[in-house]
């Protein structure tokens, strides 16, 4: 039985996915029997005369989500196999799962556009902003800012042009709806390869601040772009006043929700109304929350997403405890691990069906012609605009007073740190499936066709050089963030000494001023070798990774103790959990401290 997804916007629903309400412009529920099970999914439409986006009920069968459970394991079982493959995720994804589709057994999966965009844009662009240093962002606003837009207009005219003028039959404005598609990049792998080996801080604020928000000007591009195409006509003037409103209106309402959000959160902790659970789950519906906002709004809903995800960074460390943060990280990775497998899953079972339809079309070998060319247009584009881009504008004096000049390796990796990702994928997979008219929307499947060549050659092309040219380079990280981590060490213990030394001038009993002499004795120590120097400073950190290694041993020697004696059914399970979570959390606490990330 083949599974419909069905969810959108009143932008981006299909004609033929779309539901006329009744002239009272109330919402019914309509009854649908099936062989098995039902399940309840949200359409949303717009009423006759109005523009008022509402939602109707729609009954699916249960076979739905048990289409969903079959995803979630081949993404599982795909991700197992990448890391022992040599080349990126997302290719595995693809070409598994289009091997999958063949299999006859295996449930056929229609997609509608919209619920695709939904689905999967508003949590990943809200995760990058949430993640994004805003310090770092605003410091580097001005080359971020200029690949975000400049860079972004060049990769649509460029990529837009070759594939008007290679491809038969493709409309000009389809055609630059692809030079948008592929214009962003792909933040997961970019960080993947520039945590690993640690490059200069500006560079890495560049590139995490352009993938952020060269996703909210490419999007914003590419609707344009559809909606030339749906239009027949586009007047640049009216769309570059409509995108100034659209885009402060949609940071507004972004901003408005996060506010929002947040006020709600504290209020229901100063009420005693809410618990971890609660808290991350209405930070999982916070990018919902503001998409949709904007949507209703009439606002950009991509801008939108983005500032609720930095204003929630900059706000949500400081107002959320402990167990919130350790369990909203948690919950954000696996969330995120779906969204990203899933997403090129999901491509890999429609691109068999892509490809018959566009076969009927071209030839094998006018699609290689296409695909190479519009990778290499993408390619080219970004090394094209990247150095006049860094160098030319400190011929102004106020930037050359105030900035300093990069040096042409960071450069170089920063154009060539041009990977597509999941973002791409998804705009490419919410263009419509049918014109007003009901019209199959032109060029459709050639158009994701091509986006998904692009994402395969960045991230085979670049993606696997990438790694070796910054080795080759000598690009190596500066010390900023580790002189910036001692000094807010040392000024946490110093805090905590204070704290520790007024209560030890209290007056006390015996046990207790005992115990304070050995937390300050600690503390003091933490101190002198947080703020020792040459030979001194290199002994202690060695003195220091000694312990650490000889506590995991003794912690990892007391979990074996305990889990054996719950096999034996000496303890149960009421006495061995809670040991067992606090060895936990001492052993994270000391992998945590030491940098090694669990290795």
């Amino acid at each position: 039985m083949a599974m419909r997804l069905v969810a959108g916007s009143r932008l981006t629903l299909p004609l033929a996915d779309r539901v006329v309400a009744p002239k009272t412009n109330s919402i019914t529920c309509v009854q649908v029997r099936a062989r098995r099970a039902i399940r309840f999914c949200f359409v949303w439409i717009r009423r006759p005369g109005c523009g008022v986006v509402s939602a109707r009920l729609r009954l699916f069968p249960m076979a739905a989500f048990e289409h969903a459970l079959v995803l979630l394991l081949l993404t599982t079982v795909l991700s197992v196999i990448a890391r022992w493959l040599p080349w990126p995720g997302p290719i595995t994804y693809v070409v598994g799962a289009s091997l999958a589709a063949f299999w006859p057994l295996f449930p056929r999966i229609e997609l509608a556009p919209g619920f695709f965009f939904l689905c999967f844009v508003p949590p990943l662009l809200f995760a990058d902003g949430w993640l994004m240093p805003l310090r770092d962002f605003l410091a580097a606003r001005r080359p971020i800012l200029l690949l975000a837009t400049g860079l972004v207009v060049f990769t649509t005219l460029l990529v837009g042009l070759v594939a008007y003028w290679l491809v038969p039959g493709m409309p000009l404005a389809m055609a630059f709806a692809l030079g948008a598609v592929v214009s962003p990049t792909d933040a997961v792998a970019v960080n993947a390869i520039t945590e690993k080996l640690k490059v200069p801080a500006r560079l890495s604020a560049v590139l995490n601040g352009e993938s952020l928000t060269n996703d909210a000007t490419g999007l914003v591009a590419f609707k344009f772009a559809l909606g030339a195409m749906i239009a027949g006509t586009f007047s640049l003037r009216a769309a570059a006043m409509e995108f100034v409103i659209l885009a402060l209106g949609g940071v507004l309402v972004g901003l408005a929700t996060g506010y929002l959000i947040g006020r709600m959160r504290d209020l229901l902790r100063a009420a005693r109304s809410s618990d971890v659970f609660i808290e991350v789950t209405v930070s999982l519906m916070t990018p919902y929350a503001a998409y949709l906002a904007a949507s209703l709004l009439g606002c950009s809903n991509i801008l939108s997403v983005v500032a609720a995800g930095l204003y929630s960074g900059w706000r949500d460390p400081l107002r959320t405890d402990v167990q919130t943060r350790q369990t909203a990280w948690a919950v954000w990775a696996v969330v995120l691990f779906w969204l990203n497998g899933l997403a090129f899953v999901l491509l890999g079972l429609q691109l068999p069906t892509i490809l018959a339809t566009i076969s009927e079309k071209f030839a094998p070998g006018q699609l290689l012609l296409f695909a190479g060319a519009v990778s290499a247009a993408a390619i080219i584009a970004r090394l094209a605009w990247i150095f006049p881009g860094a160098y030319l504008p400190f011929l102004l004096p106020v930037i050359s007073r105030t900035e300093k000049l990069p040096t042409w390796q960071a450069v170089l990796v920063t154009g060539w740190a041009g990977m597509r990702g999941t973002i791409t994928l998804a705009a490419a997979l919410s263009i419509p499936l049918f014109q007003g008219e009901g019209q199959p929307f032109p060029a459709r499947d050639l158009v994701i066709f091509l986006a998904v060549s692009v994402i395969l050659v960045t991230l085979l092309l670049q993606g696997m050089s990438l790694e070796s040219l910054i080795c080759r380079l000598g690009l190596k990280a500066d010390d900023t963030q580790v002189q910036e981590d001692r000094l807010a060490r040392i000024a946490a213990v110093e805090a905590g000494l204070k704290v520790l030394r007024a209560a030890e001038s209290a007056s006390a009993p015996p046990e207790e001023g005992a115990a304070l002499g050995e937390v300050v004795a600690e503390y003091e120590h933490r101190l002198a070798e947080l703020t020792a120097e040459g030979e001194t400073r290199a002994s202690a950190q060695r003195r220091r990774s000694t312990a650490r290694r000889h506590r995991l041993e003794a912690l990892r020697a007391e979990r074996a103790a305990i889990d054996r004696l719950w096999r034996r059914d000496v303890i149960t399970d009421d006495t061995h959990r809670p040991l067992q979570q606090l060895l936990d959390h001492e052993e994270a606490m000391l992998l945590g401290g030491s940098g090694q990330n669990g290795k």
